[in-house]
């Protein structure tokens, strides 16, 4: 009876390229590309992210000599994904301008369920494809008002659900660094907030 066929390590690809053999990296493109585009999905505009995605691989080539721990592959791909995340969105951030008039019914009625968004409770429905397009339309738009750092980290640990720890990690901040700026970005969100009622 013929044996199933080995399945090829991430560690061996990465050697095949580093030892030259660079069109093997169209292999860990193949096996990587829906997971490095659904995490640019969730942190950049959709304009963003097809751009953002490829230069993600692209960073993701340049630095495999930096791989040392096979276990650990995904987890350092998961992390030059959400930093170029980052870069993207600080070059976007001097561009944004959407005023809240181009949010159909954006109004008093559309605060609670933006709050309710932030909480965990409402995580799961906020990715959801159902009654959510308002309050989603809300989010995107209020955390396009935060500095790119705030944003991405309110991303990461409030729709996300990565502990301090893991943030700070995937980020390359510390902990209390991500503490700081967790309680900073809370409070810009509640002056925008306050500004939408107000408004």
């Amino acid at each position: 009876m013929p044996t199933a066929p080995r399945k090829t390590r991430d560690i061996d690809i990465i050697r095949r390229i580093l030892d030259g053999d660079v069109n093997a990296f169209e292999v860990i493109i193949s096996k990587y590309q829906h997971y490095v585009f659904s995490i640019v999905k969730r942190h950049v505009p959709a304009q963003l992210v097809e751009d953002t995605a490829q230069d993600a691989f692209i960073r993701i080539y340049k630095a495999l000599p930096g791989v040392d721990n096979q276990s650990a592959f995904k987890h350092w791909m998961t992390t030059i994904t959400i930093r170029t995340c980052y870069d993207a969105l600080r070059k976007q951030y001097r561009s944004r301008e959407t005023p809240v008039s181009a949010l159909s019914g954006a109004g008093e009625d559309k605060i609670t369920p933006y709050e309710a968004a932030l909480s965990a409770q409402a995580r799961a429905a906020f990715t959801q494809n159902s009654d959510t397009t308002e309050t989603r339309k809300l989010l995107t738009w209020a955390l396009e008002q935060l500095h790119p750092k705030n944003r991405i980290l309110i991303t990461l640990l409030y729709l996300e659900g990565y502990s301090v720890k893991e943030t700070a990690k995937l980020l390359g901040w510390s902990a209390a660094n991500v503490k700081v700026r967790a309680f900073r970005s809370r409070q810009q969100l509640n002056n925008i907030l306050t500004h939408l009622i107000e408004a």
